[in-house]
């Protein structure tokens, strides 16, 4: 599979941006006060667990049953561990001179498969980074890229420079044909390999997936539906501007040269990240042209409005290792069963990661089982720090 492009910047309700700055432990809760959000991962403890084996220097993780020990063993000033893409990582504590560590139990840890990195600063400033992966005894096997993609750049009145739209095909293909169609965000259309087993097995159909690419610099205003407001890059135009270009140029495109279904039923819209507000946004803003959404790691989407959806089909999930995308994709998640939707809810132990996507997707559409859904005080903390 290969690597998707990934923001490097992740907006938040609060205005606050988070990139690759130093994070703290103020990002997970504490284990004894963390029953609100059994969700979330948790500290434990700052201090080695027993019988954690010796090494040289270097980081290190070991695992405990349902809990991930970091270490790092080396002169430093801070270390930290960070998540695939560098957010939300996790201060270590020193416990030594040169011995940093801190323990995290993470829901259902035995299906984590990510890399994490440790980052340790030297009184200069200067950072050392050591990647690895942690690959849980349950964790599924990634598929490798097996179909090839079609990209082609597309053209609309309503954006200022064409984009490229990536086309995933299934085995044995007919334009003459319609098939089922998912319309993902971030130009993921190699997600469609995570499928192909299953519609081998006749587990799933076979189906095409339209990925749109999108300009890096505009990303938060294409794909977030959101008025205009001090400290959030939102622009109602812009966003206006992009659903044009997928319903008036995609997806007709799509039909006419790929076979693309144009029934409601048939067709998915999906994203994750701020991908995810998009793919959320689309099912609100047109039920009468998608059946579905598959939302993964969604973020702003706390706060949008959300009309009477009755019947409406939404997938969604976060991971337990990325609390601000966890906690509003569980108050989404009740408000939108308020408001008359059939919603799945799955946790992933993951940070905000492409292994975790890559789950959800197969997850969701295999239809495999779902969490039960937060209770009203899912939308708490919103509701405590609303801008």
């Amino acid at each position: 599979m290969r690597p998707l492009r990934t923001p490097i910047c992740l907006t938040l309700l609060t205005g606050l941006c988070i990139s690759n700055a130093h994070a703290d432990q103020s990002t997970l809760p504490d284990c004894a006060t963390s029953t609100a959000t059994p969700y979330l991962a948790c500290l434990t403890t700052t201090a080695p667990m027993p019988g954690a084996p010796q090494y040289a220097a270097g980081g290190r993780m070991f695992r405990h049953g349902d809990t991930l020990d970091f270490h790092w063993r080396g002169a430093a000033t801070a270390a930290r561990v960070e998540g695939a893409h560098g957010s939300y990582g996790i201060a270590l504590h020193r416990l030594t001179a040169n011995d940093w560590a801190a323990s995290v139990r993470v829901p259902n840890l035995a299906a984590l498969d990510e890399r994490f990195s440790f980052v340790a600063t030297s009184a200069g400033g200067e950072e050392v980074h050591e990647t690895m992966q942690f690959s849980g005894p349950d964790a599924r096997a990634r598929a490798p890229q097996r179909r090839p993609v079609k990209a082609l750049t597309l053209t609309s009145q309503h954006l200022p420079q064409g984009r490229q739209v990536n086309v995933w095909l299934p085995p044995g293909h007919s334009a003459s044909r319609r098939y089922p169609v998912i319309y993902i965000a971030d130009g993921a259309a190699a997600f469609g390999d995570e499928l192909l087993a299953a519609m081998q097995a006749g587990r799933l159909p076979a189906m095409v997936i339209v990925g749109i690419e999108a300009d890096q610099a505009e990303r938060f205003s294409e794909y977030v539906d959101f008025p205009q407001r001090e400290g959030i890059p939102s622009d109602p135009a812009r966003f206006a501007a992009h659903e044009r270009f997928v319903v008036e140029t995609v997806m007709p495109w799509a039909e006419s040269h790929f076979g693309a279904s144009t029934e409601p039923g048939s067709r998915i819209v999906a994203g994750f990240s701020n991908g995810a507000d998009w793919a959320a946004a689309m099912a609100l803003r047109h039920p009468d042209l998608f059946g579905r959404a598959i939302v993964m790691s969604p973020i702003m989407v706390s706060q949008y409005a959300i009309p009477d959806v009755p019947g409406a089909r939404f997938d969604l999930s976060a991971g337990a290792l990325e609390p601000p995308f966890a906690r509003a994709t569980a108050c989404f998640a009740q408000r939108l069963n308020a408001k008359g939707a059939i919603v799945k809810l799955r946790w992933w132990p993951h940070t905000h990661a492409t292994e975790q996507w890559l789950t959800a997707f197969l997850a969701a559409l295999l239809d495999e089982p779902s969490a039960a859904l937060p209770d009203a005080h899912a939308c708490d903390v919103f509701r405590e720090d609303s801008l």
